[in-house]
């Protein structure tokens, strides 16, 4: 009696591991922790609604993107083929994963069971993996295109088979959350706990491993190829101004200044949150209860920056596309949206000005050039009258009068034969 009181007392503060709450007859006591079931409604509905207000413009603004480049085959070049994989991607992973997430948070039990257990975190792996590749895959398509030579671009025909390669590499990494997740059941004197277990000994591991594939890497390779592409434009700018130019390489070096501090930011405000928290959460000790109400709120902001970097990736890499704004504005369906002319209406004022200014330094440019000879308008000519130096030398009107001077048609007499 004393020590089934003792285990009692030890049990309600939660310090009990889960290999030694397998050993006991845990029907024997009740569940160690406080009942709540399912969260309150008002809980519900503001999670809920925020979710909603990050999924839904990121699903229609990814939609666009995907719909523009279907009804556009002139926009099926490399470059673009690779921003509609990751639209997709983003598509896929807001209309899928957020609502995994909240069916987790709402329920005290995992409701999702069997299925849930091996299917949810391999699917939410796959895609975040998938996702990362695709950035990679965009930033070294930028780097190639600024830095490198043109044999190191990603080629049409390649673009579909490093997107297959990426695809195939996500899936293949994630699957230990099908191998080393179980769905388990814990009756309890007061209550049926349900739940999934992980393999610590693999995933601890694991985890850390894809913390550096989903946030590290990435930030990484993207830095020193956003970097190499500033580094080439500052270059340029000074080589052309020199020479009194590099106004226009200038205007490319701030406006890649501007897509590389969105790009760089977005990943570290909602990348970074979510390697905290899994560093954390597998730094723990496996108790019941090690957790607290901070990490709960840690864990849900962490998942939804993700979902957020997910809903603004179509504004970093697509909307800041010129080619992509005018087939918006072209495009049934997106066209009544008018994308293209709220995006550019600043620049083009902008761009205006530009070209204002810019008239003199043209003029400039060719005052300091090789004076030559401006032979487009003789060229012309020569094909309108469908003339060419040939004929030009060869058609000398005939002459009936005997004549000693030279032509090509009647040469001279040789005296001394």
């Amino acid at each position: 009696m004393d020590e089934d009181f003792g285990e009692l007392k030890l049990l309600s503060f939660g310090n009990w591991s889960d290999d030694y709450l397998n050993e006991i007859d845990t029907s024997k006591y009740p569940f160690p922790n406080t009942l709540w079931h399912v969260k309150p409604p008002k809980e519900i509905a503001i999670k809920t609604s925020l979710m909603l207000t990050i999924v839904v413009p990121g699903l229609y603004l990814n939609f666009v993107i995907l719909l523009v480049l279907i009804k556009n085959k002139w926009l099926w070049s490399a470059s673009n083929i690779l921003i509609g994989n990751l639209a997709f991607v983003d598509f896929l992973i807001l209309l899928l994963a957020p609502w995994f997430m909240l069916v987790r948070d709402f329920y005290q039990n995992y409701v999702l069971k069997h299925f849930g257990c091996r299917f949810e975190g391999y699917l939410q792996a796959s895609l975040l993996l998938a996702n990362v590749g695709s950035v990679i895959l965009i930033s070294y398509d930028r780097l190639a295109a600024a830095v490198l030579t043109a044999e190191a671009r990603v080629t049409k025909n390649a673009a579909p088979k490093l997107i297959l390669m990426v695809w195939a590499v996500a899936l293949i990494i994630s699957i230990p959350w099908i191998t080393c997740r179980e769905y388990a059941e814990r009756q309890w004197l007061d209550y049926l706990e349900m739940y999934c277990v992980e393999d610590p000994n693999i995933l601890n591991v694991y985890w850390h491993f894809v913390i550096s594939l989903l946030v590290w890497m990435p930030l990484g390779l993207m830095s020193i190829a956003y970097g190499a592409i500033m580094w080439r434009l500052e270059c340029s700018a000074k080589e052309l101004s020199s020479r009194g130019g590099g106004q226009l390489v200038t205007r490319a070096k701030g406006r890649a200044m501007r897509v590389t501090a969105c790009v760089l930011l977005a990943d570290v405000i909602c990348r970074i949150p979510f390697s905290a928290m899994l560093y954390y959460r597998y730094r723990n000790n496996m108790f019941i209860n090690a957790v607290d109400v901070n990490f709960e709120i840690f864990w849900f902001a962490s998942n939804t920056l993700m979902f957020f970097n997910c809903s603004i990736n179509p504004l970093i890499y697509g909307f800041t596309n010129k080619r992509f704004l005018k087939a918006m504005d072209r495009t049934p369906g997106v066209s009544c949206c008018k994308f293209g002319s709220w995006c550019c209406v600043c620049g083009s004022t902008k761009n205006k000005e530009l070209q204002t200014a810019d008239k003199n330094t043209e003029k400039i440019f060719i005052i300091e050039s090789d004076v030559r000879p401006n032979k487009k308008l003789t060229r012309m000519i020569r094909n309108i009258l469908h003339i060419n130096k040939d004929v030009l030398e060869l058609s000398v009107p005939k002459v009936e009068e005997v004549t000693n001077k030279p032509t090509k048609l009647t040469p001279l007499k040789d005296d001394f034969a």
